[in-house]
């Protein structure tokens, strides 16, 4: 009976103190891992604006120096550093610049405006969720193992109707059935 009282304060003392230590890459992991999972909808870690610039006046014949880009950057208020462009077919033109690009129809004189800005605090995590280095890879499977040791200790943690032999045995037995559903169901 003693023993068994030193279990569950052991799992107490463990799923407290490893909740708390994990408590920031489990915040990390919670938030990327959403809005990656929606990343058919979105960009998760960056803003792209995209506008579209009408310039007159174009042909298809006259080169494009890097004078004349940076004027057209200029015409269409982008106050960027210019900083390369090129042409990937006869009538059209891409610059680069600083946060962006223009996408130039030489023909129609019309621009396309991709402007890109990194998410301040999304980027970083998912750049996190997506393991950086081997660094993070260890503190990944740390993180990893301290999960499956709060899981394990939180079976543990009240006894009775409301624990593992009861209501908490029930939401275990869910927790496993429905990602197994749907694991067979998408496999």
């Amino acid at each position: 009976m003693i023993a068994f009282r030193q279990v569950r304060r052991l799992c107490r003392v463990l799923h407290r103190d490893l909740g708390y230590l994990f408590f920031g890459a489990t915040v990390i992991y919670a938030v990327s891992g959403i809005a990656i999972n929606h990343r058919g909808d979105w960009n998760p870690s960056y803003s792209i604006t995209r506008l579209e610039w009408p310039l007159p006046g174009l042909g298809t014949n006259q080169p494009l120096t890097r004078a004349h880009a940076a004027m057209l950057l200029a015409e269409a208020g982008i106050t960027a550093k210019y900083q390369n462009h090129y042409s990937p077919a006869a009538d059209q033109v891409r610059i680069f610049f600083e946060g962006g690009k223009v996408t130039l129809d030489r023909t129609t004189g019309k621009m396309v405006i991709e402007m890109v800005k990194r998410r301040p605090l999304l980027h970083t995590f998912n750049t996190l969720h997506y393991n950086p280095g081997r660094w993070w890879t260890w503190y990944a499977d740390l993180y990893s193992i301290a999960l499956l040791i709060v899981a394990v200790t939180g079976l543990f943690l009240l006894r009775g109707r409301q624990g593992i032999t009861g209501r908490g045995g029930l939401l275990v037995g869910l927790g496993i059935l429905v990602p197994g559903v749907l694991a067979w169901l998408y496999l």
